[in-house]
């Protein structure tokens, strides 16, 4: 690193929290790109007329392709667009769909050809599939749940507006210029929705894992309503029994039963079989169908009437359809709440007879005479309460009797596609029924389409008694999401424990004994199991309360009635229990305190047995039973790890360096800060002997000596644990004295600059530094004070990529429990959180800033040939430039250390100094991805390679180190342990470039965990290692893990031991 380089950086970046889109943001952008498709679902029904006069020579029923093959491939796609959107992230496929909409559409105005016109209208409904469920999701993923269904049902009140809109829009672009305009209005709308999607959406995925969707069922289903689509339309044409009609037909079986086939046989097939078992989801979805198709049909019936009819243009005929649509937004959102409190059935029923009767109104008493006030508008009127209280109520009342969660986005989908099909039959039964009208029938042939929607709503109608009593059902939190007890239960006192009254002889009524059932007691004559039924206790444990502790008296054991329970040794989880376990046993049998702790996973039962009420049935099949738990549990219990002893530093030298440095404020200062939790002894000049006896006397002592008096001073440094230099002067002297290398470094005098800092880590390699400014002497000495006190709070985080996220989480937890942290040390990503931690950022800037440099811009998303690497790393360079900038490590205010791997000499690198944007771009060097990185002379690679948990690079004895341990993939399990049945899942190259990478250090970590005084792993084994739109996932996994071990890590900081 040249000075230049160094000199030409920018300043460091300051932010303090996320410059995250607002929901708001969110939902305009998303329901903006929305907009187009289904803007473009009735906007070319306005402008079928006129394309119909365009292609003058081809009847009606080729011509209807032009909207069913929109249709077909919306519907045939919507599932599957949306699967991959959570596949590959859904603001990228957002855009993608936009910009094939928008290509599609300007195809679409160029093609010459009814065939051409057709294939781009594919490409737009395929381009539409995939941009509407991305949307939708955006959405979702944008809002907190609280205000989820609001922020849905405004883009669902979008989606009203934009269907509304379109035939008169599409009227006004017709009559001011052609046809081509409805699909060249989408050119500039496209390009606009790309540009603010680019800049004001954040990318997202689903969690967990993800599986490529059935796209071969996507297309049989596509194939198979297609050739069912041209049967039903050319039928009349060719004739209902002539050879190429059945052939279509019979294709379109062929083609439906290849989709169930394929359907049944893929992991994530587009209709999940489990829907259908449930009543009011197939039912809403055989009504949704039946409703779209009637709706299609009369919307176009309604344009050919006012246009061949009534005379209207283009523009006047979008306007009168216009009224119904706005009207049944009204509704829709009126009659939502009530049908979520009182249900959907009667309102559908009340819903599809008013329907029914403004189609009724329209044959009867419309005319050919155009009367838009006294016949048309009441029908419009009438038509909007009809479909407000039907169309949408259906797809609501098919998805209320789902279990609320992860399947509402796919049921929903499959709704969205139900009306989509309902579009495409609707469209090709009105072809049947209208045909090609004779000159001067026009306007009773038209009514045929009024009867065919009027036939299809009161189906409905009669249908909806199927729905069944439905409502929607509240949503339940996500088991991640449920609140977290953090609460240690003091001694002698047991949070979530209830006690209830004996065991009576009603609990085995029924057939269902309590007692008699549990393996344990299984064999106990009657007699026995009805004495012991009197006098046991039941206890209930709240999901994660303890029931006990480690080192716990052993006065009972436990039997489980019902539940699950956890056994931790060193607040490790090694087993679970269930139904019929035996907890506590060894304990009661030896009269020994309890070896493990016990935590409720969910809410349990358990039947309490005190050692009085145990030998009143011990008999031989009861021990037995015993001794064999008993047996199991030792053959798994792991052995004890026991953490490396530290000789303490009793005597700390305070020594000056210049006759200006103030060495008796900084050692009173020093004693003030050890006082409340030591015993600490500013003996002033005393002799060997009476430092012997200081030493013996109190747990630290503290020498101070100015430079006036050598012999003193030298028998400070001779004599002490621990040396502290004090200097008023920024520039270090030309002499030091002896033991000066290592010492503690306090410079009390004015700011030194980057050339003396530089000076002084040369000259002594300094154990730490402290600048003490004017009037905050007490809070710059706090963290000196701390490690001499060994309360210096360590944190150590592994590096992970994308799991590593799960930093941020731990660092909030801690901050918001008042856990001050004064030293870090990382590796890869972990590295570069703790760097941003180490400059003094709180919990939510450090997190301000990994959210803008590697989720707003992904850094690693500038791919290259892969001669060096996969990654070219400019992007990730210049982001630790705009985090870090010329800051150097030896300037930070808390100590940081982090580890690269010398690639030649195959040995790790600890990085205490240089610039840190530098040093940590060493430290995440992932072989394979990234190209290895020259700095000083060496060739660095990711630290993870050897140590991808540092925690040796902090001193143990200053100190409790809290490590945070992400792990890269699941734990080894022995040959004989593993099910043959289910083949292991193959990792993509990513994944397998960090197992790889991290097979040396992973095999060490159990041994590097041991030096630490807490080990914290969160659960990200979900997360991919580059999915950095996981960074919530993430980081709420290190929240929980940080909430599971509060107490034990409270109890660490305090001074006491983690398990006590």
């Amino acid at each position: 690193m040249s000075r230049r380089r160094l000199a030409g950086r920018r300043p460091a970046t300051t932010l303090t929290r996320r410059r995250q889109p607002s929901s708001t943001t969110v939902l305009l952008v998303a329901a903006f790109g929305a907009f187009l498709a289904f803007l473009d679902s009735t906007i070319v029904n306005i402008a079928f007329p006129a394309i119909q006069r365009y292609f003058h020579s081809s009847d009606i029923s080729s011509l209807s392709w032009v909207l069913n093959a929109y249709n077909i491939a919306f519907a045939a796609f919507l599932v599957a667009g949306g699967r991959i959107a959570d596949l590959l992230g859904r603001k990228r496929m957002f855009i993608y769909g936009v910009v094939l909409f928008t290509v599609a559409s300007a195809l679409c105005a160029a093609a010459d050809t009814v065939g051409q016109l057709v294939a781009f209208r594919v490409l737009q409904g395929i381009g539409a599939a995939t941009l509407v469920p991305a949307s939708l999701a955006l959405v979702v993923e944008s809002f907190e749940e609280a205000r989820r269904a609001h922020g849905v049902g405004l883009w669902g009140a979008a989606a009203a507006i934009a269907s509304g809109l379109g035939p008169p829009i599409g009227g006004a672009l017709v009559e001011a210029s052609s046809w081509r305009w409805v699909f060249l209005v989408n050119l500039p709308l496209g390009v606009v929705a790309v540009v603010v999607a680019r800049r004001g959406l954040v990318e997202s995925r689903a969690s967990g894992r993800r599986r490529v969707p059935d796209l071969r069922g996507a297309v049989l289903l596509a194939v198979g309503l297609g050739c069912l689509t041209l049967g039903l339309v050319k039928g009349p044409d060719w004739g209902w029994v002539s050879p190429t009609t059945i052939a279509s037909f019979l294709a379109a079986v062929v083609a439906m039963l290849g989709f169930v086939m394929s359907s049944r046989g893929h992991p994530t097939p587009l209709i999940d079989p489990a829907f259908l078992r449930i009543r009011s989801f197939t039912a809403g979805n055989v009504l949704t169908l039946v409703a779209s198709a009637g709706f299609y049909a009369y919307l176009l019936t309604h344009v050919l009437f006012l246009n061949y009819v009534w005379g209207y243009n283009l523009l006047r005929a979008g306007l009168a359809v216009a009224p119904a649509a706005f009207v049944a937004a009204f509704v829709a959102a009126v009659l939502g709440r009530v049908a979520d409190r009182h249900g959907y059935r009667l309102i559908i029923i009340a819903g599809a007879l008013v329907w029914t009767s403004s189609l009724l109104w329209y044959i009867e008493r419309v005319g050919s005479k155009p009367d838009f006030v006294g016949q048309w508008l009441p029908g419009q009127l009438l038509q909007g309460i009809g479909v407000g209280a039907t169309l949408p109520m259906l797809g609501s009342a098919a998805l209320a009797g789902l279990a609320a969660g992860g399947s509402y986005a796919t049921a929903s989908a499959v709704v969205s596609s139900t009306r989509q099909l309902g579009a495409v039959i609707g469209i090709a039964l009105l072809v049947i029924v209208v045909g090609t009208p004779a000159h001067g029938a026009t306007e009773q042939t038209l009514r045929r389409g009024w009867v065919l929607a009027a036939v299809c709503f009161a189906v409905v109608a009669i249908g909806g008694v199927l729905l069944g009593r439905t409502r929607r059902v509240a949503a339940m939190p996500a088991e991640s999401e449920l609140p977290l007890r953090l609460d240690s239960p003091e001694p002698g006192s047991a949070p979530g424990i209830v006690s209830l009254p004996a065991i009576s002889r009603s609990g085995a009524e029924g057939g269902v004994d309590p007692l008699g059932g549990l393996p344990l007691f299984a064999g106990l004559d009657p007699i026995c199991l009805s004495e012991l039924r009197e006098c046991a206790e039941q206890i209930e444990l709240e999901a994660g309360s303890y029931l006990f502790h480690a080192g716990d008296a052993s006065d009972s054991l436990y039997v489980v009635r019902s539940g699950r329970l956890q056994v931790l040794q060193n607040d490790v989880v090694t087993t679970e229990l269930g139904r019929g376990e035996v907890v506590g046993e060894l304990g009661l049998l030896i009269d020994a305190p309890r070896s493990a702790s016990i935590r409720a996973v969910r809410d349990t039962t358990l039947v309490r047995l005190t050692k009085a009420q145990f030998d009143k049935i011990a008999n031989p099949s009861v021990l037995e039973a015993l001794v064999r738990v008993l047996a199991t549990r030792l053959h798994q219990a792991p052995p004890p790890a026991v953490p490396p002893a530290s000789t303490p530093e009793v005597v700390v030298a305070v020594v000056g360096l210049d006759n200006r440095a103030p060495v008796s404020m900084v050692a009173a200062e020093l004693v003030t800060a050890l006082s409340p939790r030591l015993q600490v002894l500013d003996p002033g000049r005393v002799d060997r002997d009476g430092l012997e006896r200081a030493e013996r006397a109190v747990d630290k002592v503290v020498l101070h000596a100015a430079t006036d008096d050598a012999n003193w001073r030298d028998f400070c440094l001779r004599s002490a644990d621990r040396v502290v230099l004090v200097t008023a002067d920024p520039a270090p002297p030309s002499t030091l004295p002896a033991r000066a290398t290592g010492a503690d470094l306090v410079l009390a005098g004015p700011p030194a600059d980057r050339e003396c800092r530089r000076q002084w880590e040369e000259s002594l390699t300094p154990r730490s530094v402290q600048v003490v400014r004017a009037g905050h002497r007490t809070a710059d000495l706090r963290p000196l004070a701390a490690r001499i006190a060994g309360r210096s709070v360590g944190l150590v985080l592994s590096g992970g990529a994308a799991r590593a996220f799960a930093h941020l989480g731990v660092l909030e937890e801690l901050e918001a429990a008042g856990v001050t942290v004064d030293r870090y040390a990382g590796t890869s990503m972990g590295a570069i959180i703790a760097a941003l931690a180490a400059t003094g950022k709180d919990a939510a800037a450090v997190d301000a800033h990994i959210y803008e440099y590697f989720i707003r811009s992904n850094p690693t998303n500038d791919y290259t040939l892969p001669s060096k690497g996969l990654i070219r790393g400019r992007r990730t360079l210049g982001a630790l430039d705009s985090v870090f900038g010329g800051q150097l490590v030896e300037e930070l205010p808390k100590e940081f250390r982090c580890v690269s791997v010398d690639l030649l000499a195959r040995r790790a690198v600890v990085h205490r100094r240089g610039p840190l944007a530098d040093v940590v771009g060493c430290s995440l060097r992932v072989p394979g991805l990234y190209a290895p990185i020259v700095y000083d002379g060496v060739l660095h690679v990711d630290g993870g390679v050897l140590d991808n948990l540092p925690v040796t690079t902090l001193a143990r004895h200053e100190g409790p180190l809290l490590a945070v341990s992400i792990g890269t993939g699941q734990q080894a399990t022995p040959a004989t342990d593993r099910k043959p049945a289910r083949s292991p899942r193959v990792p993509n190259v990513v994944d397998t470039l960090m197992r790889t990478m991290t097979i040396g250090s992973a095999m060490a970590t159990s041994t590097v965990l041991e030096q630490a005084d807490l080990a914290i792993h969160p659960d990200t084994s979900s997360i991919g290692f580059l999915e950095w739109h996981q960074i919530d996932r993430a980081r709420e996994a290190g929240r929980i893990a940080t909430r599971e071990a509060l107490p034990q890590i409270m109890r660490v900081v305090q001074g006491e031991s983690a398990h006590a």
